[in-house]
């Protein structure tokens, strides 16, 4: 690997030509990254092991990582194992991917491909500090960051405060199901009046001195208006009333145990080691795929806006201090909605570079965020994608943020091939990611994170009782939908999503794809049952069908509430919405083969298409019916090629009949030409001339088939943007899936 300061190994330059990687490393500038970076890429792609490559780059350059985990999937920089053995690996494979030697053997070959060994394995884990963080579990390392609301540093300015104080209250109103608007909801605005009239008061807002500020208001007027006015003693005994249930509630009492939140420590770098080399860093995983949505948007935001006001302390750097890592931004920054953490979120990508703060976000879903907001960010890496209409989006999202048009460098992506636009740098280029050190073994659950403990430089809380939590039944549903259960993170609560099987058929013009059958999960997080399809979509494959359970799991779970609309009522609309939404939301680029005809299922790779083709499968005639025509053309050429023989050779002849009689009627006796010999010439070459045509025609015919039933070439393929008509589409089942 090089060896240098500041620049980070993330792999190879990609020839956008020939598709080729070359064999010099790529190497970008840790300072690049103060002004941000976006990651964008389908399932798949080969994101988050980007992004786990960043953050080991970082890492060993002595540059703290605060990395939030909405998948679960970031856990898996806690798996390095330097000896790269079956012994260390075993704990944590998957049987399903292969065996402890096969997966020691594949890393052990993958990191040779890379020019990296044992040594630079372990030269990692001893460059970091380790510490994962559970909020609301005892599984890690968990936070304190429900109990109380601190006031920022006093050299923190008026924004910072707001931030704190929106992060806080919204997240508490949005747990209690209650408006959490920061303009609208007199909830807000009276909750953030009580916390600062606390911190006025030198004291800290807890959940028990925010209940008795509640109770009794120290102040009279709320903006303009007397508090009578603007908020009567009775609704506020209701919100009292509200706020005292979470406070007894099991399901928060584990956002209060735990260390204190110090973002601060979370980011801290340690000392520079011998000979200016850098110390060891801070690497801070916090895990959340283990929470339902609102409690996500809690810590999240909670995080967010501590983050920003510990960077308006630190005095300004042109070099990278840390970076602020989200591997999911999905819910936490869309386009017009306002959660509690699209404010300090903004804040952040606006302001930190002053303080040489980085953030780089990772997304699946480029349509449903900000762009406006990403237009901050100066590098952007792009990965594979699933329709046309995501890569116009992101090619146009590139322009606004000041970046070159890069269209068709989109269309040469491929697993783990991302194009990267670095305002830094000249031009786009087309990268392939390196082999990452840690172990991608995908999403870690509670059990994994239990099997860490002992590991090597991983900090985690010991083993503790749980609090007792109350077994609550799930809430009863719409009698016409059945319930289904999904254990997607081993969570504590479950959420729900519409599930919605169906069979879909994709044609284009007289080509047509083979039959699907497959499902979606939608969260029923939406505002509405019309905008039930609008939300983030999770795709079901074969193997996550055979996971649905039919009845909870026997572990202790609780359930998050269903939305205010849903119930009986909504059952006609929310079938409606899928009916009408649902074609539209299966649109898919596939690939077309111009000889068969034959279209690609969704997601087929290219080679997989071929060898489908080849097997006979998809085409539209099967190769022995192909065979058989072929067969019938090849005789009637033969045939044809005999007839035209035949046509030449009268032609021949009649044309020197003819033309001795021309002869003879020029210098002989006779006087007179014989009009009908001239005439049966004439004929003649039509009659030849139709004999070609025909021969000429059947030579396409037998080339066509003989090309059908020639191995197919990938290259001859071509991307088609196809969306199914509402009559292709069959919705064969809808329901609720509680996923946990």
């Amino acid at each position: 690997m090089p060896a240098t300061k500041t620049n980070l190994f993330l792999g190879r330059a990609v020839d956008p030509a020939t598709g080729k990687t070359g064999a010099e490393p790529f190497l970008l500038d840790s300072a690049d990254l103060t002004t941000h970076g976006l990651i964008v890429g389908m399932t798949g792609s080969g994101k988050t092991a980007l992004g786990i490559v960043l953050i080991e780059e970082l890492l060993q350059r002595g540059v703290p990582v605060l990395a939030i985990d909405p998948k679960g999937d970031l856990g898996n920089l806690l798996l390095d194992f330097p000896g790269l053995s079956a012994a260390e690996f075993a704990p944590f494979v998957d049987p399903s991917a292969g065996t402890a030697e096969s997966e020691a053997k594949k890393w052990t070959d993958g990191l040779g491909g890379w020019g990296l060994g044992p040594a630079d394995v372990k030269a990692l884990v001893e460059s970091r500090d380790a510490v994962l963080y559970t909020p609301g579990s005892s599984a890690g390392t968990p936070i304190d960051l429900f109990g109380s609301c601190a006031p920022p540093p006093v050299e923190a300015d008026d924004d910072d405060r707001r931030d704190v104080v929106t992060a806080w209250v919204g997240g508490l109103l949005g747990l209690a199901g209650r408006d959490a608007d920061p303009v609208k909801s007199r909830d807000f605005i009276f909750l953030s009046a009580c916390v600062t009239a606390l911190w006025e008061k030198g004291k800290t807002a807890t959940f028990e001195s925010l209940l008795e500020s509640a109770a009794a208001p120290p102040f009279s007027k709320v903006g303009a208006l007397p508090l009578e006015t603007f908020y009567p003693a009775k609704d506020r005994q209701e919100l009292v009333l509200a706020v005292n249930a979470l406070l007894a509630s099991p399901a928060t009492s584990a956002f209060r145990d735990g260390e204190p939140l110090d973002v601060g420590r979370m980011l801290s770098a340690g000392p520079a080691g011998p000979a200016d080399t850098p110390g060891r860093a801070r690497l801070s995983i916090v895990s959340i795929a283990h929470l339902g949505d609102a409690e996500r948007v809690f810590v999240v935001a909670t995080l967010l806006s501590r983050v920003k006001a510990w960077m308006r302390s630190q005095p300004g750097s042109p070099a990278l201090r840390a970076l602020v890592y989200i591997d999911e931004i999905f819910g936490f920054f869309p386009p017009s909605a306002e959660p509690p953490t699209k404010k300090p979120l903004l804040t952040l990508l606006k302001q930190a570079r002053a303080f040489g703060v980085g953030v780089v976000l990772a997304s699946q879903n480029p349509v449903d965020l900000d762009y406006r907001g990403l237009a901050n960010c100066g590098c952007w890496w792009v990965g594979t994608l699933q329709t046309e209409r995501d890569r116009r989006r992101l090619a146009e999202g590139l322009v606004e943020a000041g970046g070159r048009d890069a269209s068709a460098l989109l269309d040469k992506t491929r697993k783990r091939v991302f194009l990267l636009n670095d305002v830094h740098r000249g031009e786009p280029a087309l990268v392939e990611t390196r082999w990452a050190m840690s172990y991608l073994r995908g999403p870690m659950t509670k059990a994994d994170f239990a099997r860490l403990r002992d590991a090597s430089g991983v900090k985690a809380a010991p083993p503790r009782k749980e609090k007792a939590a109350a077994d609550s039944a799930a809430p009863a549903l719409p009698s016409a939908w059945p319930a289904h259960w999904y254990e997607k993170r081993n969570a504590d609560i479950a959420s729900p999503s519409l599930f919605v099987k169906y069979a879909v058929r994709y044609r284009a013009g007289t080509s047509s794809a083979p039959e699907a059958t497959a499902a979606k999960l939608f969260p029923l997080s939406a505002a509405s049952a019309a905008e039930i399809l609008e939300g983030e979509v999770t795709d079901l494959g074969p193997a996550d069908l055979d996971a649905l359970k039919s009845a909870a799991p026997v572990r202790p779970l609780r359930y998050a509430e269903l939305p205010g609309w849903f119930g009986e009522s909504a059952v006609k609309s929310v079938e409606k919405a899928v009916r009408t939404r649902l074609p539209d939301k299966l649109a898919a680029t596939l690939l077309k083969d111009p000889v068969t005809g034959a279209l690609s299922a969704p997601g087929e790779p290219a080679d997989v298409f071929a060898s489908r083709l080849a097997s006979g499968t998809g085409a539209a005639d099967p190769p022995a019916a192909l065979r058989e025509k072929l067969d019938r053309k090849r005789r009637d050429l033969a045939a044809a090629e005999s007839v035209e023989q035949g046509r030449a050779m009268e032609t021949y002849a009649t044309g020197l009949g003819a033309a001795v009689d021309i002869l003879g009627g020029l210098f002989g006796k006779r006087k007179t030409l014989r009009v009908g010999r001239v005439g049966s010439v004439l004929t003649k070459h039509r009659m030849e001339g139709a004999a070609e045509s025909k021969v000429e025609g059947l030579k396409a015919d037998v080339a066509a088939l003989e090309a059908k039933l020639a191995p197919p070439d990938a290259s001859r393929f071509e991307k088609i943007n196809v969306v199914p008509a509402g009559a292709h589409v069959d919705v064969l089942s809808i329901g609720i899936a509680w996923v946990c």
